[in-house]
Order: structure tokens, then sequence, then C-alpha cells
């Protein structure tokens, strides 16, 4: 006798959740219909992820809905190797898959948020990807679960695609607040954004940034064949009723509503602070490339705070598209070891 798909309520029952995601037979439908998502506040680019109770019977393993963060980046790991494409499109001459690490603007929950600019060059360009990233992990996560090392050292890859710091630099599970100065009336214009950013914002940074550069030589000794790309952001606007950022700003007196250009030029500079040193490195280490993603996005194109829409997502993946297609051969390409030794002793 086969088994039922519905309880006695006319839910789901969990473990057919699970059967579907591991299968990878999970429809679109489905995957909107048993998950939920919401920002989750006390960290930029994440969000909390549940189960959908009105549609999943949770009865008798109501702590199973603790694995639904797990079950949506499985079946969007899964769902990325439905649709790789076979081959690389015309002008990328490098090996693949591509591998790709990095926060939110690389993955978000597929389906219950719109695609990042790496779903777009996985499905609308047609590069092989393997994504590895997940919304919420901060650059030393990144880095200390290392799970991109193991194609890159090994040669099966030689292009690394990287996507971190974003939340690090406006102030990770601290939030925004805690780099910024008291609303001032004296101090109201766009002009006036620097006096509101506290020395302990250029403090943090500066162990980002070494963080980030630490990376950049490790990739560079360990595997002198791979190009690293990595990116900046562009200018968030921040809102109101924002979690991430708007929030944060209320607290220290800055209303995105009444003072929006005093507060977009506060986080201008907090993004071009970031940017800066990420393009400084491309002029320093012959194994990594820049992409300024600044501008890519109209003000009419973000879906929330910190995340572009379909439209916006789409901007930021030409201009990745642009450099791939930029690079050089895979067998015309190794970093040079003499120099990258040199360079070691830079970082702190």
């Amino acid at each position: 006798m086969a088994k039922k798909s519905k309880s006695a309520a006319g839910k789901t029952p969990f473990h057919a959740v699970v059967e579907k995601v591991q299968s990878g037979t999970i429809s679109d439908k489905e995957f909107s219909n048993y998950f939920v998502a919401q920002p989750n506040p006390r960290q930029p680019f994440d969000f909390a992820i549940g189960i959908n109770s009105a549609a999943v019977d949770l009865q008798g393993v109501e702590k199973s809905g603790k694995l639904a963060d797990a079950l949506v980046h499985d079946a969007s790991i899964g769902r990325d190797q439905q649709i790789r494409a076979a081959t690389p499109p015309k002008g990328f001459q490098r090996k693949t898959p591509i591998v790709a690490e990095g926060d939110s603007w690389f993955r978000l929950p597929q389906v219950i948020m719109p695609p990042t600019l790496i779903d777009v060059l996985q499905q609308t360009d047609g590069y092989p990807i393997d994504n590895m990233a997940h919304w919420g992990d901060t650059l030393a996560e990144m880095i200390q679960t290392g799970q991109f090392w193991p194609p890159l050292i090994s040669e099966q890859a030689d292009t690394f695609l990287f996507s971190g710091g974003g939340n690090d630099v406006l102030g990770g599970e601290g939030g925004i607040a805690r780099f910024l100065n008291l609303f001032d009336v004296g101090h109201t214009k766009p002009s006036d954004a620097a006096y509101y950013i506290k020395p302990e914002f250029y403090d943090n940074l500066k162990l980002i940034v070494q963080n980030y550069e630490s990376l950049i030589q490790r990739v560079h000794v360990r595997a002198p064949n791979v190009i690293m790309i990595g990116h900046g952001y562009d200018h968030a606007i921040p809102r109101s009723s924002g979690p991430w950022i708007g929030n944060g700003m209320l607290f220290v007196g800055l209303d995105p509503t009444f003072q929006a250009a005093l507060c977009q030029a506060i986080v201008r500079i907090m993004i071009d602070a970031f940017n800066n040193a990420l393009a400084a490195f491309a002029m320093t280490y012959s194994n990594y490339r820049y992409v300024d993603l600044r501008g890519a996005i109209g003000k009419n194109q973000w879906r929330d705070e910190l995340h572009p829409t379909v439209a916006g997502a789409a901007k930021t993946a030409e201009r990745f598209d642009a450099a791939l297609r930029k690079l050089p051969k895979s067998d015309a390409f190794t970093a040079p070891l003499i120099a990258s030794r040199a360079l070691f002793g830079r970082a702190a």
C-alpha cells in the first residue's frame, strides 16, 4: 500500500518534505509553500529560515523545524546541479566548474527570494559554477571552514569567485549603530556624513581587510594557477523599517525617511572604504581581480536594504560576466610564487 503524502490535517508530513529535498523532486510551488524566510536583524545579509507550520505537519517532530536552514541550502545546491551547464559560454577559456564561495549576494533561499548574480551567471549566461555560498556567512566563517580549498588545491578548478565581508563591514551581530555617533542638529547635510562614522568603524574595517588580504595570499601560495575574483557591494539604501541598517540608524537618531540623503551618504562612505581596499588588492596581487558593483543597481532595483531585485541581480551579473570573459586561458596564468612570498609579510 502506497505511503500517504498528506497527514490527517491535510498537511504534508515533515518526512515527506525531507524526502523531496533529498531526492531533488521538490517543485518551486512546494518550496515556497513549505518554507518561510525572514531577515535576521542581528546579522546583516542573513535570514532566519523556518518551516511553514500551516502547510507542514510537525507533530511529534517539532524540533526538526530547526533543520529548515540546512534543508533549504541543500535544496539550493541540488537545484544548481540540475541546471549546471555542460560547457561554459563562448569567450570563457578556463577550467569548469568555477568555484564560488560567499554570502547572500551569491546565494539566497531559492524561490522564496529573488535570484543572485550567481543564479544569473548559471541560468542565463551558462557558466558551470560550484556554488558553496550561504546567506549570512561572515568572512571569518568562510575562511575558517575553507570548503573551497579542495577543488582549488587539486587544480580541478582555477577560477574562484568570492563574496565576503559585507555583513562584517556593516556591523555584524553588533549592528551598524555601534559604528555611528548620535544624531546632531548641527550635522544634517549629506556632506556631514563623515562626522557620524566612529573610529571603531575603521578599526573594524582594518581587521576585515587584513583577513581578506590573507585569503588572497593563501590562494596565491597554495593554488598559484587560481584567479580569485571579488567585489565590494553596491551602495545599499537604508530604510526606516529596515532590519539591518535602518533600525540601527534610527537607534542613534538618524531617520532614513526624513534624512534619506544623509543616511545614504553615511552608508556610501562605508561601502566605498571597503571597495577601495579591494581595488587596491587588484593592483598588488596578480591572482586577484576586483569587480566594482557600485552604481550597478538602480534605486528601484533593491528588494530590501541589502539585496537587489531580479533586474538588479542581472545588472551585477553583467559586470561579473565581463570580468570572467577577460580572464586569460588556464594554461596562460600562473601566479609568480617569488612575488607571493615577498608580499606575504604585508598582512598582519
